[in-house]
């Protein structure tokens, strides 16, 4: 009978006591090691790797139970998904150019003081609308009044002093016609009205100059707008040149844009460009194109393009971002599919039809691109309720039987 404990070999045979190490002492002292012990380790590692397969197992069918669309259903059908399906349609192409810029008042003005002085009153405030002619600030204008009529005075002084020197050259004419008086004092009495007439020049342009000074000193809206910058203060002393007021129309905006110059000679006043605003989603503004200009800007080679937009309702302000696109020609009745969609063999171009739950190669002949160069027109090939792929799947080919989900 053979025994169930096998005997562990001497860890040093022959070897004298004092030559055993304390390891060869221990193993002696244990006595031999029974075999289960030996297969113990191996036997767990195979049930850890065989709960993992089972568990690896599980998760893979789950995998197929929730294949996505594309994968073949239990009836050898391919699940497509709605937004890979484009149904076809004939309608309006455009071919479009991007542009974005900062929206400002097309008409925005900064009022400065024309004359020296002390604010008086100021009529208005931050956001303030006016009417053209309203009045915005007064300067104290006592002392314009003052120089005013001191120059008129001087004026009728002037006029005056020529009326009293057109009497004495006209009867220095008399005596020198009868030839009582020299020549010499008709020459003097003509000399003294010429200085005359010239001092009543020079005295009617000041008394203008003044006129005008005094109106200055009342500050007047130049245009209907809003007040968008109020400078000064009741009380604050300003000198000629003085910032008082930024004065802004609303009512037609600019965005002032820069595209690139191959693509500005395509644009022509007058095209049509529509809106999106950053802060105003869901609504679209209208504009056009007003002014390209002939030449790029130093040290690029982009060209600047103004774009008006109307804004009756106010809502438009300066500052915003805009981003839109310029039509630069419309295609009427064309048929025109996502430009993905379009696939190339060696037999030409051809997009896959679905027509019965089967793909179909569907051979057409493409046209120009449109949309920004994500829709490319169709001549021929396709009409008006065909059902294509339009989704990047280029694992799909003619013959492959497939089905559209419901779900979106």
């Amino acid at each position: 009978m053979t025994s169930s404990r096998t005997s562990a070999p001497s860890p040093a045979p022959g070897k004298p006591d004092w030559a055993k190490t304390p390891r060869d002492l221990r193993r002696e002292a244990a006595g031999p090691r029974p075999v289960w012990r030996r297969w113990l380790w191996p036997v767990v590692v195979l049930v850890l790797l065989g709960a993992g397969a089972l568990w690896l197992g599980g998760r893979g069918g789950e995998q197929v139970a929730q294949a996505p669309e594309g994968a073949a259903t239990e009836g050898g059908e391919l699940l497509l998904h709605p937004l890979d399906v484009t149904e076809v349609t004939r309608g309006t192409l455009r071919d479009t150019l991007q542009v974005t810029g900062t929206l400002q008042p097309r008409m925005q003005i900064q009022i400065n003081s024309k004359v020296a002085g002390t604010v008086e009153t100021v009529t208005v405030r931050l956001g303030d609308r006016v009417t053209q002619g309203d009045l915005l600030l007064q300067i104290e204008a006592a002392a314009l009044r003052i120089q005013l009529e001191q120059q008129k005075a001087t004026l009728e002084a002037s006029r005056a002093q020529l009326a009293l020197a057109e009497t004495q050259a006209l009867r220095s004419e008399e005596l020198a016609d009868r030839g009582v008086s020299a020549s010499a004092a008709l020459e003097t009495a003509r000399s003294n009205l010429d200085v005359q007439r010239a001092n009543l020049a020079v005295q009617e342009a000041v008394v203008a100059a003044a006129e005008v000074a005094l109106r200055d000193a009342t500050v007047t809206a130049a245009f209907d707008g809003i007040i968008a910058a109020r400078e000064v203060e009741p009380g604050q002393s300003v000198g000629a040149g003085t910032a008082l007021f930024q004065l802004a129309d609303l009512s037609t905006m600019v965005v002032r844009a820069n595209v690139p110059v191959a693509s500005s000679i395509r644009l022509e006043p007058g095209q049509t460009v529509t809106f999106t605003i950053e802060g105003l989603a869901g609504r679209s503004f209208q504009g056009h194109v007003e002014g390209i200009s002939p030449t790029t800007i130093s040290g690029s080679r982009n060209t600047p393009v103004v774009v008006v937009v109307e804004n009756p309702e106010g809502i438009l302000r300066g500052g915003m971002f805009a981003s839109g696109d310029i039509v630069l020609e419309i295609g009427e009745a064309a048929i025109g599919i996502p430009a993905g969609s379009l696939r190339q063999d060696a037999e030409g171009p051809y997009v896959l039809k679905i027509d019965g739950g089967v793909l179909v190669r569907q051979a057409v002949e493409p046209g120009r691109l449109w949309e920004g160069e994500t829709v490319i027109g169709i001549t021929s090939g396709l009409a008006p309720g065909d059902r294509i792929v339009s989704g990047r799947l280029p694992d799909l080919d003619a013959g492959m039987a497939v089905r559209v989900t419901e779900t979106q």
